[in-house]
């Protein structure tokens, strides 16, 4: 593993500077070729992608609204203005990929969104 010291004190001093804390039980520092999730995204050195625990979460809340929108407990269209809202916030960050230039944007477009 090649990591300046440098490297290190600036972290430290730009969170000190912030008056940030690092969790304990969150934070890692270390290599990135694993990449890592963070704000329900998952960054790696391959492009941006949804998080696996951001979309098993979708799929639970969205399978447990559609069984409450049949059962009547919920309004109904309660599951596609969660759709809509969920699919507003994947893009927002393709639009901003596409904006700002990050990486290549077709790719990212097509993994952001799981198409093929």
């Amino acid at each position: 593993m090649i990591y300046s010291i440098n490297s290190f004190r600036v972290l430290n001093h730009t969170f000190n500077e912030l008056k940030l804390e690092k969790h304990p039980d969150k934070t890692l520092i270390g290599r990135l070729d694993r990449g890592f999730d963070f704000l329900g995204y998952h960054f790696h050195p391959q492009g941006l992608t949804v998080a696996k625990n951001t979309l098993m979460r979708f799929v639970e809340r969205a399978t447990r609204l559609n069984e409450q929108e049949w059962a009547g407990r919920v309004p109904p269209g309660s599951l596609g203005a969660y759709l809509i809202r969920w699919l507003r916030w994947v893009i927002a960050r393709v639009y901003t990929q596409l904006m700002y230039g990050v990486n290549d944007s077709r790719s990212k477009l097509i993994t952001c969104t799981g198409m093929p």
